[in-house]
């Protein structure tokens, strides 16, 4: 059993309160091992590697040789926790496009003023938000899965710490909600880059984007060329001026250290 440790971000959960914190000697280790297999809720390390390890078939990653199944399922499991603590309606597709819609104007807010708002907004519809903290190894910005047949979770970890990739990534989750099938695990990384991506997830960037700034506006994009223009073309569609700047960004038409001032920075503290 002992050997098990080596495979979970032991530090991490006790960083996060999940665990006490204690020195890793050998003392100790029989009783983490203890409190550990309560935390993923087996009874074995071997019911953690079939089922939990097993879960590393359903993801859908982007970049294979960063898959750290212990990381993963350490964070997976801190947002199925979260998520059985709060029991809501069954999903409705026509609530939740609804709902999306009302979410994508909150994008101008704060964080203490839009998260409430948003998770309120998912939960009525049959959709879990969670924020749970990254853990190392894990490189995830965001999962979307199905608990239950009538219950999606789409858990975000705050990994880029901007707004322009927060609202990206629950976009793009949600689009995963809406256009995918409720087997699998979509887990996105953080800045992926040009890594080879399925057609899922090319389908769930593809909405995100064009759902933040639509088709129609993308002509103006070449033309935002100061802080002002910016501002005037994030407010007349509705948007936060700092997801405007991320795209730019993101389609090479403005250097990456360009207006970042428009961004706005997101940690736990400022969230929760």
């Amino acid at each position: 059993m002992l050997p098990w440790l080596d495979e979970l971000p032991v530090k991490d959960l006790m960083n996060q309160g999940v665990i006490p914190k204690c020195r890793l000697i050998a003392k100790n280790k029989p009783d983490l091992v203890k409190k550990l297999l309560q935390f993923f809720g087996v009874a074995s390390p071997e019911d953690w590697q079939n089922y939990y390890a097993g879960m590393e078939v359903a993801f859908r990653r982007t970049r294979e040789e960063q898959s750290d199944v212990g990381a993963i399922s350490t964070w997976l499991r801190l947002g199925e926790i979260r998520a059985e603590q709060l029991d809501c309606p069954k999903y409705s597709k026509p609530k939740f496009e609804k709902a999306v819609r009302q979410i994508r104007t909150l994008t101008v807010l704060l964080p203490e003023e839009f998260k409430p708002q948003m998770q309120k907004l998912c939960w009525e519809a049959g959709v879990v938000l969670v924020l749970i903290p990254s853990i190392k190894k894990a490189h995830v910005s965001g999962v979307a899965r199905w608990l239950n047949p009538h219950k999606a979770l789409i858990q975000l970890s705050l990994y880029g710490k901007t707004n322009d990739r927060f609202w990206f990534d629950f976009f793009h989750e949600a689009a995963h909600i809406f256009l995918h099938d409720k087997e699998n695990i979509f887990l996105d990384e953080w800045n992926s880059g040009d890594s080879l991506k399925s057609e899922q997830e090319r389908q769930a960037d593809q909405w995100s984007r064009e759902f933040l700034i639509p088709p129609e506006y993308e002509g103006e994009l070449v033309k935002l060329k100061s802080e002002t223009d910016v501002i005037d073309f994030a407010e007349r569609i509705g948007i936060h001026p700092g997801i405007v700047v991320g795209r730019l960004q993101h389609d090479h038409l403005i250097d990456r250290s360009w207006i970042n001032n428009l961004k706005l920075s997101l940690d736990f503290q400022s969230i929760e």
